[in-house]
């Protein structure tokens, strides 16, 4: 008995004793440093506003009630504006979804509604008169009022835009699908043909095409001399988009591609020179459907086209008031 007792109580001494060591070993807690206090974050400013799309009818000199969207950008002048132009006997209606995704981009698009499409189907004559505009009458050389009229006094209310600080007319953009990407080419040679004067730019603003199935040639409507300017073949800001499944469209499209790839060789393997990019679908979709189709994913590639490469470029082109004295 006394032997146990004597056992317990040696164990309860090396308890305890281990039980101060590992005590003894720990660390002393570290003495907490003072916090600076964080700074009270300043209120956000007020959060600009999105406008609501709004209905536009601009009259062309010829007469003709062009209808159209515009799609205002809540960027002001550092808004790249953009004319999204649907394919034959397309109306702008396809283009809503996918002009107002734009819109919240940051963009000021306006998508419009070419003679004889759509709502623009008549034309009132100098006495008054009003003619419906048929298009199985269209010839080859009607194809030039396209240009001449419908994409100029569309440009003219972007102007008016760009001298109220609400878009940046010198980045202007064009979208066209099918016959209208001839015309857009078209109208950006034209755009670059005015001539320089001392106090007044005049053109020179169309900065880049996005080209949706272009054709070679539409009932004879081309853009084969546009083509060979030196602005397009060198400089101008091009991406064009093909289904590659529709073989037409792709082998066009390619020969477009290759023409202008043949100009701008050197710069072609540098992202950061590159003004010229194929954009291949896997589908056989053509022109506006190719563009308004959300599985072709079209968006990513112009969001690219305006809100990386051209948006880089608008050092180069910042915002003037470009009113004329007349005005």
């Amino acid at each position: 008995m006394r032997l146990l007792k004597f056992s317990l109580i040696v164990a309860l001494c090396a308890f305890l004793t281990w039980d101060a060591s590992s005590v003894q070993a720990q660390p002393p807690a570290a003495t907490p440093k003072p916090t600076t206090p964080k700074p009270t974050p300043k209120p956000a400013g007020p959060r600009k506003e999105i406008p609501p799309p709004e209905a536009i009818t601009v009259t062309t000199k010829d007469g003709v009630n062009i209808h159209a969207t515009y799609y205002g950008s809540a960027e002001g002048k550092k808004a790249i504006p953009v004319i999204m132009l649907p394919g034959w006997e397309r109306s702008q209606n396809d283009l809503r979804v996918l002009a107002g995704i734009m819109q919240k981009q940051g963009l000021a698009v306006v998508t419009v509604d070419l003679r004889g499409h759509g709502a623009s189907k008549s034309v009132q004559g100098p006495g008054g008169q009003v003619t419906d505009i048929d298009l199985d009458r269209i010839r080859a050389s009607d194809f030039e009022t396209f240009v001449a009229q419908d994409l100029e006094a569309i440009k003219s209310f972007l102007m008016d835009e760009n001298n109220k600080g609400n878009l940046n007319i010198e980045m202007l953009t064009i979208i066209g699908c099918d016959f209208s990407a001839i015309a857009a080419v078209n109208f950006a040679a034209r755009d670059w043909s005015w001539p320089t004067l001392p106090s007044l730019k005049q053109g020179q603003d169309v900065k880049g095409l996005v080209l949706i199935s272009p054709p070679r040639s539409f009932k004879g409507f081309n853009a084969n001399q546009a083509l060979k300017m030196p602005i397009i073949q060198n400089e101008l800001s091009i991406m064009i988009i093909v289904g590659e499944g529709n073989r037409s469209d792709f082998s066009d499209a390619k020969r477009m591609f290759t023409s202008l790839e043949k100009f701008r060789q050197k710069r072609m393997d540098d992202p950061m020179d590159r003004t010229l990019f194929f954009a291949p679908k896997p589908n056989d979709l053509s022109g506006t459907a190719l563009l308004a189709d959300p599985r072709a994913n079209c968006l990513k590639d112009i969001l690219y086209f305006t809100n990386t490469h051209l948006a880089e470029l608008q050092a180069n082109d910042p915002w003037h008031d470009r009113s004329t004295p007349l005005k």
